[in-house]
């Protein structure tokens, strides 16, 4: 029996260490998951911490996948690549090497124990609402019946003194620098970044 696919949109971040690195590894694991492809990046954002402000700058984005793994089985991967490299969890929205999060399951309802779909905090959090407006605009919530850009332009409205993201630079197209690109990633982050 065929599994079919479901869209998903995974947040990720890291603060510590080589952030644009570690967030690579993270994009290089996530597209090596089986019956599961990477089909499109935002840029990379870095951004003010949110709820723990002492510590430092993230760099942010979003993933959108096509996979056939039921959510659990997803977030069980992703649980598993965040260890793989170095995710401690002390403490909440504390400082973290790479931190892999699912905003968008379809359009799938999901309140488990482990699993929150959509993302509980994803209308609160402008480092989520940018990149996924750059990529996915009209993608609609299934709970609040809005697309992403109204989500954005409202927490925009109402949070007037909100820091924005910094865009630093998008995402290298694989296909386009093949010869540079080896490690099975369909897209990567420039070494480039600027920051």
């Amino acid at each position: 029996m065929v599994m079919s696919e479901s869209e998903v949109v995974i947040g990720f971040g890291s603060n510590l260490g080589d952030r644009a690195g570690l967030v690579n590894q993270a994009l290089q694991a996530l597209s090596e998951l089986p019956r599961t492809t990477l089909t499109k990046l935002s840029s990379l954002y870095e951004t003010v911490p949110v709820g723990y402000l002492e510590q430092g700058a993230f760099l942010n984005g979003v993933a959108c996948v096509k996979t056939a793994l039921p959510a659990a089985a997803l977030l069980k991967s992703l649980l598993e690549i965040e260890k793989s490299l170095g995710r401690e969890r002390i403490a909440r929205w504390g400082p973290r090497t790479v931190d892999l999060d699912i905003i968008f399951f379809a359009d799938r309802i999901i309140n488990e124990v482990d699993l929150v779909v959509p993302h509980p905090e994803l209308t609160r959090r402008l480092f989520v609402l940018e990149p996924l407006c750059e990529i996915a605009p009209v993608w609609r919530h299934p709970e609040l019946d809005e697309t992403v850009s109204v989500l954005l332009n409202k927490f925009q409205q109402s949070h007037p003194e909100a820091e924005p993201c910094r865009r630093l630079c998008a995402p290298v197209d694989g296909v386009l620098v093949k010869e540079k690109v080896n490690d099975g990633i369909f897209y990567r982050y420039s070494e480039s970044c600027g920051y």
